[in-house]
């Protein structure tokens, strides 16, 4: 029996390039276990943080759900940033004035799968001022 922790520790140790893009469809679908994919669910609306102001283009805000065949594994919220040029998940706020803003490896994980490129989703990260950390 597959645990909702098997799933994580999948996801996690993936890279972008092992899941299986179906873009008009808003399914990714991870290659060595086609049991998980991830799914976007639906859009949340337009977002105007400190960390997306620095974007000429809009972002917005969609729900994406990991799925482990029909069951529901996991929710997240992944931004759509400078007219999806790139897929940012919400990161944490700073901890002191004058902080960065995080977001975890997993959630890194998680923005490199769905922008399909490494070098773009670091790019934007760090145009962002997010850094990732535990």
């Amino acid at each position: 029996m597959t645990s909702r922790n098997d799933v994580h520790e999948a996801v996690a140790g993936s890279a972008y390039h092992e899941w299986i893009r179906f873009d008009g469809m808003g399914v990714w679908t991870y290659q060595p276990e086609v049991e998980i994919r991830l799914e976007r669910d639906g859009q949340l609306g337009t977002v105007q943080q400190p960390w997306t102001n620095g974007f000429q283009a809009t972002s917005t805000r969609n729900e994406y759900v990991l799925y482990y065949g029909d069951s529901p594994v996991e929710y997240h919220t992944i931004v759509g940033v400078d007219d999806n040029r790139a897929f940012v998940p919400d990161p944490q706020q700073p901890q002191s004035p004058g902080g960065a803003y995080s977001i975890t490896p997993y959630q890194a994980t998680l923005g490199e799968i769905v922008t399909g490129d490494v070098e773009t989703f670091t790019a934007y990260l760090n145009r962002a001022g997010i850094v990732v950390q535990e």
